[in-house]
């Protein structure tokens, strides 16, 4: 197996980094078959993986291969861990050394996500403060230089004035142009930069100044965004540790996080942060899991019960068992999907990145014809050259292109801050044309936990002494049920009674001796077949558990408890056009009863995760635009199939959140109605931002055409709609109500 040594020294982003990595953590996998163009990887096996390791092994390639790749045509240095074999131009294939008998391969298929929205690279990230120090000196020497040229100085400290100012405001712009250039690709910086020049070989010395000094600032301001964006997001989870106690024998010594494995032992002292997702198997204390899942009161945790990465132990030691390494923890997944959105474009984004592209060669044609026509009819080359680099400056389509990303980032913070992670401009452009929601139940509008909803007497004993002895059978087992009704017991306070003999009877429930009697607590089936008369019963859509000993007690009936805010969800999307349907697996009966306390009135029940994703497929085909929230691994076909997909950050399932747009962080459901509004919202702004743009350059433009408008009120009026962003955006910082707002229209 490679040593860590010669892992940290392979490039990342290196196909066979990628494998030797997934064959480094996976002995169970023999070989690999990497399809670049299918975008599909093929697993082969000696002995067919277990559910288990296959998911295992399906996130690792899927980590692994995230992103844009490729296969090289140069192969690297030899691996220790593989040999490879090149099939064709995109498939290869990577192997272990062979035995010298070896069976025959079992491969498994691991399809890898398309992106319906392809992350872009990060853009540049620059220190903010050296770009605004030089924006201030940029500023202050073109100041000084239009002091000294309106005092009629003599020529030379007006030219060095200007030309500190021209450094200062075009260092880092010329930097992006230069490695634009050779991308051979221009954009609205190139544009930049060619006028500044220009207007500096005309002499119009303050005008130039002044466009490096606004397309600087804007720029820092941009920056500057970034990162209070990224620090908003960052203090919303606590980090983990970088080091933890491992168990070593009888002793615990010091490890790096890098080190733990599943299955690792780990001491946890009162008033540290769990350091990587475990099970509790020593031990008992309390955690504030306030920055991972909203929940502000503390959790109670025993031995077996799972704590997560990021969370406070308050008042206990704990020893806990690694259920994931530090990587695959809640915790960094959700700063995973973070780091996505800050790289992907909304579509209006991506419009003005492409628009610039082509614009900017169409302005600077345009320019190259005025100056043609404006030295054929004699005017003078000044002239001629000064009213060119005019048109240069208001074509510029520099409002356009920093007005919509600073939107999005501005919503994008304006989200993290409640708890909502829209997946980059894209997921906040969609939800606000969504005109379609879908719902799962389980763990989405309830809480996916069971509490008793009510006790029906069969015999001559009270409601809290039936509830005792189910208890005391209950206490042996770890069955939702069983828990819920422990937790009833504990929560009335009920005292205990002691159950020998425990037997667990699986799929039908449990069996213990209380009191000398025999006591059979589960279903209804568990009775009869032993002979128990059970009266009937009226149907009702909760579970139901009986509890006998020689003749009927008790029958408990539990149920999903609903989010108190799922109602006010719902009613909010009915007032604002959103028509609402129930997409579950679960029982007719019990999809019902939760659809008339939220005000569902589509429902689709018992349905397998198929079914689910024809219903997405069908309103999308009736022209709809639909949003899917969900939170289990049966959720994430029908989240990929929708057009903005919603996942429960907290208790979702790595599936569901892969596909998911938009992270409801602290499973508030009451987020949803949030989101909605931030995300229409944003997208008001952005088209306005899109349209006083292009009318302020169609209008600046038909100006210098015509000759009404000199350097320097093109200078002004260039940045004039980035002017109005700051007050338009203004708005998605403050608190949203839950108010009316205009739904999409929608096309027919």
């Amino acid at each position: 197996m490679a040593d860590d040594r010669d892992l940290k020294m392979r490039p990342n982003n290196d196909i066979d980094s990628r494998v030797t990595r997934i064959l480094a953590q996976e002995s169970e996998v023999k070989q690999l078959r990497v399809d670049a163009h299918g975008r599909k990887i093929d697993v082969g096996f000696y002995r067919p993986p277990s559910q288990e390791l296959f998911q295992r092994v399906q996130m690792q390639v899927r980590r692994e291969f995230d992103g844009e790749w490729e296969i090289s045509v140069q192969p690297s240095a030899p691996s220790p861990l593989f040999h490879r074999h090149r099939i064709n131009d995109h498939i290869t294939e990577f192997h272990r050394a062979h035995p010298a008998v070896e069976p025959s391969l079992i491969w498994k298929r691991i399809p890898l996500p398309k992106w319906r929205n392809r992350p872009v690279p990060p853009a540049t990230i620059r220190d903010y403060r050296i770009m605004l120090a030089l924006v201030g000196v940029c500023g202050m020497s073109g100041l000084a230089g239009f002091a000294l040229q309106r005092a009629a100085y003599p020529g030379g400290p007006i030219i060095v004035s200007f030309a500190i100012a021209y450094i200062a405001g075009g260092w880092f712009a010329t930097q992006d142009v230069w490695l634009g250039l050779k991308q051979r690709r221009i954009d609205v910086q190139f544009l930049m930069i060619f006028v500044a020049l220009g207007a500096a070989t005309v002499r119009a010395w303050t005008e130039g100044a002044t466009l490096l000094f606004l397309f600087s600032l804007s720029n820092a301001l941009e920056q500057f965004a970034n990162h209070r964006t990224k620090k908003t997001i960052e203090s919303l989870l606590k980090s983990a540790p970088q080091r933890a106690l491992g168990r070593e024998g009888q002793s615990w010594i010091e490890v790096s996080i890098d080190e733990i494995r599943p299955d690792d032992e780990l001491l946890v002292k009162p008033g540290e942060l769990f350091p990587v997702d475990g099970v509790v198997i020593e031990g008992a204390t309390s955690a504030d899991e306030s920055a991972l899942t909203g929940e502000s009161l503390p959790v109670s945790k025993g031995v077996g019960d799972s704590v997560s990465s990021g969370t406070l132990n308050l008042d206990g030691e704990a020893v806990i068992r690694a259920s994931r390494e530090e990587q695959e923890s809640a915790l960094q997944r959700i700063l995973s999907l973070i780091q996505t959105a800050q790289q992907q474009k909304a579509p209006a984004q991506r419009f003005t990145d492409s628009f610039s592209r082509y614009y900017t060669w169409f302005a600077l044609s345009l320019s190259a014809l005025l100056f043609v026509i404006l030295l054929s009819i004699h005017k003078p080359l000044a002239e001629a050259f000064y009213r060119t680099m005019t048109l240069l400056v208001v074509a510029s389509p520099c409002a356009l292109v920093l007005s919509i990303p600073s939107a999005i980032l501005v919503a994008i913070a304006a989200g993290a801050r409640n708890g909502i992670l829209f997946r980059g401009g894209v997921a906040i452009e969609n939800l606000g044309g969504v005109n379609q929601f879908a719902f799962d139940k389980t763990g989405t509008l309830t809480k996916g936990t069971l509490v008793v909803s009510k006790i029906d007497i069969l015999d001559e004993c009270n409601e809290n002494a039936a509830l005792s002895i189910a208890a005391a059978v209950a206490r042996f087992s770890t069955h939702p049920l069983a828990r819920a009704i422990m937790q009833e017991a504990d929560g009335r306070r009920l005292p205990a009674i002691q159950a020998v003999d425990f037997q667990n009877i699986p799929g039908f429930g449990m069996k213990a001796s209380v009191n000398g009697d025999t006591v059979l607590v589960g279903s209804r089936r568990l009775l009869t077949d032993r002979g128990i008369a059970l009266p009937k019963m009226p149907a009702v859509s909760d579970a139901e558990v009986w509890i006998a000993a020689r003749q009927p007690i008790a029958v408990i009936y539990l149920r999903d408890e609903i989010r108190p805010a799922a109602k006010s969800v719902i009613a909010f999307l009915k007032r604002n056009a959103i028509a609402v349907a129930l997409l579950t697996g679960d029982r007719a009966a019990a999809a019902d009863a939760v659809a008339a306390q939220v005000g569902i009135k589509e429902v689709h029940a018992e349905i397998a995760p198929d079914a689910k994703l024809q219903c997405v497929h069908r309103w999308r085909q009736e022209g709809k635009k639909v949003a899917m929230v969900g939170d289990g691994i049966n959720d994430a076909p029908s989240l990929t199939a929708a057009d903005v997909a919603i996942g429960m950050g907290a208790r979702g399932s790595d599936a569901a959140l892969e596909q998911a747009d938009v992270i409801l962080m602290h499973d508030k459901i009451e987020n949803v109605e949030q989101a909605v509004i931030l995300s229409r919202r944003a997208r008001a702004i952005i088209h306005q931002n899109i349209v006083i743009s292009l009318g302020v350059i169609l209008l600046l433009v038909i100006s210098a055409l015509a000759g009404k408008i000199n350097l320097t009120l093109g200078v002004i009026g260039c940045p004039a709609p980035v002017a109005l962003s700051p007050g338009m955006m203004r708005e998605l910082h403050d608190k949203t109500e839950a108010s009316p707002i205009p739904p999409p229209r929608c096309r027919r």
